[in-house]
């Protein structure tokens, strides 16, 4: 069923948003449960491990993937509605649970959603560092299978099952290849900072959701195609938004300090500009990656962020990534009122406060 608010895409897609986080969450932590129940047959160690997993995977998220999903489903006229893709969602959303796992392991990250990271959970477990990781990576290899054991079991015909398989192992492969290129500290300029955006956080956030729901509603070549032209620059500018929140944002509000980026040495498109900025090229390096960084050389760089334009260059780059979006999705042979809920995804994920 189309949302009814028929003038405000915004409360179109938080209508959404909270029908499927909704039914999302119950079939999600049913099927944790069920895997936890298992889990407990081989052992104390197989069980502590499945349940860091699942008190990651049910702890708060705004199950944007899941709604996008729906969304596009709804769009490209599948047949019943968000409810027919419920399990389809809880399948991103174990696909999101490897995928921090994994991440928060590699960053050094304890904390994750309000709680103890995977690693972090498990290290205080089995009392050992290595443990706990060792763990942590066999948690996020667990959680991938099971997404694709729940994806594999919907009921749609076998074609747009197999499709929809492609799709998947395509958004798991691109956040490799993007995460590959972070973790290496490749980026150095605007455009490699967006190929990792669109490779680490479009491909599995916006661009496989979106094509997810249109493959699984039976959407012709051309509608996915004209879908991906409005999924790609969203997915990038979330994560420009992200940036962006990542050092000015409110950390009450977006549950991180704001001066975590710079300490972990992340190549966001705020230092990539600021690289530009021979007269903070000194002050950069005394900061980028160091933990221990003298708090007020990190609000130098913060401030010289803003004097020198690079906050303004950013800022400046999303609202067109996002006015190309809405553009593609104008064009994007669907009916007006079906399109209401991605015109609202645009707003939630690109003018987003946390």
């Amino acid at each position: 069923m189309i949302p009814t608010a028929k003038d405000d895409p915004r409360r179109a897609f938080a209508d959404l948003a909270g029908r499927v986080r909704q039914r999302v969450d119950a079939e999600l932590e049913a099927c944790l449960d069920a895997m936890l129940d298992r889990a407990r047959r081989y052992g104390a160690p197989v069980a502590e491990t499945v349940g860091a997993l699942r008190a990651l995977a049910l702890r708060g998220g705004k199950r944007f993937r899941p709604t996008l999903l729906a969304a596009s489903y709804e769009a490209c006229g599948g047949a019943g509605g968000a409810d027919a893709v419920v399990m389809a969602g809880v399948a991103l959303e174990l696909l999101q649970a490897y995928l921090l796992t994994h991440d928060d392991w590699m960053d050094g990250d304890d904390i994750r959603r309000g709680g103890p990271s995977v690693h972090a959970a498990l290290r205080q477990a089995f009392g050992s560092p290595h443990m706990g990781a060792t763990s942590a990576v066999l948690a996020g290899d667990l959680a991938m299978g099971f997404a694709q054991r729940v994806l594999l079991g919907l009921r749609f015909p076998p074609e747009r099952l197999v499709d929809a398989s492609v799709e998947f192992a395509r958004m798991q492969i691109d956040v490799v290849f993007g995460q590959l290129l972070d973790v290496h500290a490749e980026a150095s300029d605007a455009a490699a900072v967006e190929q990792v955006h669109d490779l680490k956080t479009s491909s599995y956030t916006v661009r496989g959701p979106v094509l997810l729901g249109a493959v699984l509603a039976g959407a012709p070549t051309a509608t996915r195609s004209a879908l991906e032209r409005f999924a790609d620059p969203l997915g990038i500018a979330f994560q420009l938004r992200d940036d962006l929140l990542g050092t000015f944002g409110d950390p009450a509000a977006t549950g991180k300090p704001s001066d975590g980026d710079l300490r972990k040495g992340k190549r966001t498109a705020l230092v990539v500009e600021l690289l530009t900025d021979p007269g903070a090229r000194a002050l950069l390096d005394r900061v980028l990656g160091h933990e221990d960084a003298d708090p007020a050389d990190v609000d130098r760089v913060v401030s010289r962020m803003v004097e020198s334009g690079a906050r303004a260059r950013v800022e400046a780059r999303l609202a067109a990534l996002l006015n190309e979006a809405t553009t593609a999705l104008d064009a994007t042979p669907l009916d007006p009122a079906a399109r209401l809920s991605l015109h609202g995804a645009v707003l939630a994920l690109g003018v987003r406060e946390h």
